[in-house]
């Protein structure tokens, strides 16, 4: 199936989910139905952590030790969702990582920040002889309705997962620039090593939100964001990074391979109009952080307003996002 497809038919399903389960209240709810579109069996089992907080109209969590800035509410996980086959289709794929052989055989795989679970939930489908494993530290995973090759964990990546040690064969994070400190992004990444077997494969996908061709409107929102980020001693250049500083610092990974790719914003097509439309999103979500350093941006009609002479000025400067993905082995133990 192609792109357009894929979507249409996740819409379908998801709709349908919606109807046949009633009103979706809760995000744990939402995730569950909209997961509908894996043909497997169902299992049940989740855990819950409900500290929440709302602002600007949206909720957000409440956990201290958990520095996430995007609301954690069904329009999230709408969102969310529909990213993921346009991130698929743009990347060409659901991983990069060679494991396609093993996956079709049967590993273990982890999915580090799994968010609503969309990614496990396509891989279960894609590859049922496989296990798929997913973390997050909010539960908006499915609660009830999962394939039975999908488990979820309640838990931080930043602080030590409830795994062992050499335990995963692959290993999936995408997209948590939002969510985790510099110090953070350490820890996750020692853990995560922990947890992956010699000879596995560590893959991470990241968003440079240092746009390139970037007009003064979207620099401008922009600005606003990194502001939070400096605060929070978050690090908006941490796509650049991960490799020389992050990954390559652990002394553990080798054959690391890295992938740059432009994601258009609001040109080139029906795919950037898509991903512009993500893009929108999200910054509205942000905008419960974007008005405290831009008191113009106090309305959030006025901010709506803004953004809507953001788009035109990426359609006209030809704006993109580059995402860069890294991907490497685990060194083989030394033999004593």
């Amino acid at each position: 199936m192609g792109f357009f497809s894929d979507l249409f038919s996740f819409r379908k399903k998801r709709e349908s989910a919606r109807i046949d389960s009633g009103t979706v209240n809760s995000a744990n709810n939402y995730a569950s139905a909209a997961s509908t579109n894996s043909k497997n069996s169902y299992g049940s089992g989740s855990n819950s952590r409900p500290s929440h907080r709302f602002d600007s109209g949206r909720r957000f969590h409440d956990i201290e030790d958990v520095s996430y800035m995007f609301p954690n509410d069904d329009e999230e996980v709408d969102r969310i969702h529909q990213q993921h086959w346009i991130v698929r289709h743009i990347m060409k794929g659901n991983y990069q990582s060679p494991v396609h052989d093993k996956l079709t055989k049967g590993i273990v795989v982890l999915d580090s920040g799994c968010g609503p679970a969309t990614w496990c939930l396509d891989m279960a489908e894609i590859y049922p002889a496989s296990t798929f494993h997913g973390v997050d530290a909010y539960p908006v995973f499915p609660a009830e309705v999962k394939p039975l090759n999908c488990s979820f964990t309640l838990a931080n990546v930043a602080d030590r997962l409830p795994y062992p040690e050499n335990h995963f064969d692959f290993i999936h994070q995408r997209l948590l620039i939002f969510g985790l400190t510099r110090t953070d992004w350490r820890n996750a990444i020692n853990e995560l090593v922990r947890v992956l077997k010699p000879g596995g494969w560590l893959e991470f996908l990241e968003a440079d939100i240092e746009f390139v061709n970037q007009g003064p409107k979207t620099a401008r929102v922009m600005n606003a964001i990194f502001q939070h980020f400096m605060i929070k001693d978050m690090t908006p250049g941490i796509a650049r990074e991960l490799g020389d500083n992050f990954i390559e610092a652990t002394g553990q990974i080798e054959n690391l391979q890295h992938k740059v790719v432009p994601f258009p914003m609001n040109h080139s097509g029906k795919l950037g109009k898509l991903f512009w439309d993500d893009f929108n999103q999200a910054c509205e979500a942000l905008h419960a952080w974007v008005r405290q350093y831009d008191d113009e941006f106090d309305d959030l009609e006025v901010y709506k307003a803004f953004m809507k002479e953001c788009k035109e000025e990426c359609e006209q400067m030809k704006t993109d996002m580059i995402w860069h993905c890294y991907y490497g082995q685990k060194k083989q133990e030394q033999q004593q």
